[in-house]
């Protein structure tokens, strides 16, 4: 083995950036190699421009708060930064940021080549070299070896795009398709899966009569994601973006031509789109009542003419875009720079894959992002980081990590996965998390960052910026004990500014959420009663010795289930559709048993 590196990643998308740059982390003097099919494209943003948003939000600064790239990018290329549902109570807040696409993937390029030990490969991977059970490397023009991969392939397993009748392979405009890899995958005993997405048409902006539109602004004191700041922030002009929306009469243009809509019509060959990322021909029938739906217009660039419309994506012919367009006030003269298109794609259903992104039956081969049916940068990102960080542990002879639920959003994400079959690209909302009190987006680096110090995957900056905030927030807590205020702060008729203001030589950031924990003070106490209550089960490992069909009683129905999605933990059993009470309790005696040794 004389090509041989520590963990291959395969794609160079949001799950393959953070998936290298774990790996790295945590192996400073191992060996890394990032393989894509166009070095050029690393780091793209395939369709909105954008990072962040109610859940997914969440997920960035998680993964900022466990060394990840994602939430450092975006500071430096934002160029609209918005906190969403700030009506409602603080865990259910959500950042949000428009970025300047180019830029954007300008930087997470600089980031990757700042690290010495992962090598950009360009190629193409079609076949695995997998012996006995685990992979042992891939095929490029040579034999690459490695005793640990991590694949994500986004789109682009054996990715068609449709517009109207015209057909393209690819997953992305421009570009070109991973076909062999989805053979290969079946040949190795995976069930696969087919889903679809689509992305809306871009305009000129200079085609548009943008003043009569309303703005929409971002925040006048934008907080950004990173705990890691730029010495500037934000450090791109920013931008507003335009609202418009479309007209009974365009919905019947569309109704008469529903037919021409393969990503309506099921001309396409996979399951349910993205449900709450719909097409414009889903939403007029879905929602037959709305005489309109809002259309945001919102910049690709800062400088550039580009203007991503974001609440129309459609796979309707070309012609019958540049019909429908000019109905929405603003663009009756617009420019259509790209149509909208969709795009199916392959996926593998990921009750084959474990909570830590390895698969159940390859080891050493770990899967990321859209192969396991999400949608979206952020999860795609998630998982990345999980599966890089997975992918180096096991090659240095340690124990596999998975977040809980109660830990993260990445970790509910992961639990979902792997109990359910998506029928539908996945997404995350806040209202996935059971313990979202306890997930805000304000205090991920107080759930994570110690937890990632230990892991490896921290460098000594953020541990530093971490412990001075760690400090600050003791102190602040002290002032508002020593202030007699905290009965104040929970009362419901004072507002978070009366008592910030009373604090002001501190971080008002830092001071918002020591705010915010004694508020919800009672709250978490009784959630973090539940949880320690649950633990026990939660997390009891389900030894893999264990066969289903020999458990004394239990149905076949959850004898099938078990099967089927083999799942690590008790706690994921009990999540299974299929599994009840009394099949628990099968099960966690048989577990006894098998942990209990023989006199």
């Amino acid at each position: 083995m004389t090509n041989s590196v520590d963990v291959i990643v395969i794609g160079g998308g949001h799950a393959g950036v953070e998936a290298a740059w774990a790996a790295s982390s945590i192996l400073p003097n191992g060996k890394i190699a990032f393989v894509t099919m166009d070095i050029t494209k690393i780091g793209v943003m395939s369709c909105n421009p954008a990072i962040g948003g109610l859940g997914k939000g969440q997920i960035v600064r998680e993964i900022d708060a466990l060394g990840g790239v994602m939430a450092r990018a975006i500071d430096a290329t934002g160029i609209m930064f918005k906190m969403l549902n700030t009506s409602k109570g603080p865990a259910v807040w959500g950042p949000r940021a428009q970025a300047d696409k180019d830029a954007y993937r300008d930087e997470v390029q600089r980031l990757i080549k700042t690290r010495s030990n992962i090598e950009i490969i360009e190629a193409i991977v079609d076949n695995f070299i997998v012996e006995d059970g685990e992979i042992k490397g891939v095929m490029l023009h040579e034999p690459l070896y490695a005793k640990a991969v991590v694949l994500t392939t986004g789109t682009f397993m054996r990715a068609l795009m449709h517009t109207g009748d015209s057909q393209e392979k690819g997953g992305r405009v421009g570009e070109g398709t991973a076909d062999g890899i989805s053979q290969t995958l079946k040949k190795l005993g995976f069930e696969l899966g087919r889903l679809k997405t689509g992305t809306p048409p871009r305009l000129s902006k200079k085609s548009l009569d943008w003043e009569s539109l309303k703005a929409q602004l971002g925040d006048e004191s934008p907080v950004p994601f990173s705990d890691i700041l730029p010495k500037k922030f934000p450090v791109l002009a920013q931008v507003d973006c335009r609202i418009t929306s479309t007209t009974p009469e365009m919905h019947q243009l569309i109704k008469d031509n529903l037919d021409k809509a393969p990503m309506f019509s099921g001309a396409i060959d996979a399951e349910s789109g993205p449900r709450y990322c719909p097409s414009i021909e889903d939403k007029v029938v879905r929602f037959e009542d709305r005489t309109s739906h809002h259309v945001f217009l919102e910049p690709e660039t800062v400088d550039g003419d580009s203007i991503y419309c974001n609440g129309i994506s459609t796979s309707l012919p070309a012609e019958i875009q540049e019909q429908i367009i000019p109905m929405m006030q603003g663009c009756e003269n617009a420019k259509i720079l790209q149509f909208g298109y969709a795009v199916e794609y392959d996926i593998v259903r990921p009750h084959q894959i474990d909570a830590t992104c390895e698969t159940k039956s390859i080891g050493g081969l770990f899967l990321a992002g859209q192969i396991n049916g999400t949608s979206g940068y952020e999860e795609a990102a998630g998982q990345g980081l999980i599966a890089g960080l997975n992918a180096a542990r096991l090659i240095s002879g340690m124990e596999p990590i998975r977040l809980g639920r109660d830990q993260a959003y990445i970790g509910v994400m992961m639990d979902d996965l792997v109990t359910t079959v998506p029928r539908e690209p996945y997404r995350m909302f806040t209202s996935s998390a059971e313990h979202r009190l306890l997930l805000r987006a304000d205090n991920s680096d107080e759930r994570l960052t110690p937890l990632a110090n230990d892991l490896g995957l921290v460098c000594d900056k953020r541990w530093k910026a971490w412990e001075k905030r760690r400090q600050e927030l003791y102190t602040i807590k002290a002032e508002i004990e020593k202030r007699k205020i905290t009965q104040s702060i929970k009362r419901p008729d004072t507002t978070i500014k009366e008592i910030a203001s009373k604090l002001s030589e501190f971080d008002p950031k830092l001071v918002y959420r020591v705010i915010t924990d004694i508020r919800y003070e009672g709250y978490v106490v009784r959630q973090q009663a539940e949880i320690k209550r649950q633990a026990n089960s939660e997390g009891r490992k389900i030894p893999a010795e264990l066969d289903p069909s020999a458990i004394n009683g239990l149905r076949n129905e959850a004898v099938d289930v078990l099967n089927e999605f083999k799942p690590a933990t008790l706690g994921q059993a009990s999540r299974l559709a299929g599994i009840t009470p009394a099949d628990i309790t099968l099960i966690s005696i048989a577990i006894k048993r098998i942990n209990t040794p023989q006199r």
